[in-house]
């Protein structure tokens, strides 16, 4: 079995879906809040690290406005279904 590359994931699907919603600026910001709410590194980080930054991401204001809670949930579950 091969190992999921979280960082990976995060760098082609969850920073590109947030800049493409929010703008780099904001994309940046939400992401640095989220990360820092969920206490997790960007470097080695494990599946459970993962699905904290996304419900950390998910659940910030500025996503739920702009996404609604349907679309943060669908994004949750496509996100977490990538990393296994």
């Amino acid at each position: 079995m091969l190992a999921v590359d979280h960082k990976h994931i995060i760098d082609q699907h969850v920073k590109s879906v947030l800049h493409e919603s929010f703008g780099p600026a904001a994309a940046t910001m939400i992401f640095a809040t989220a990360s820092n709410r969920a206490g997790v590194p960007i470097m080695g980080i494990t599946k459970d690290q993962f699905e904290a930054l996304v419900d950390a991401i998910v659940a910030d204001q500025r996503v739920l406005d702009a996404w609604g809670s349907t679309g943060c949930a669908d994004r949750r579950r496509e996100w977490r279904a990538l990393a296994g």
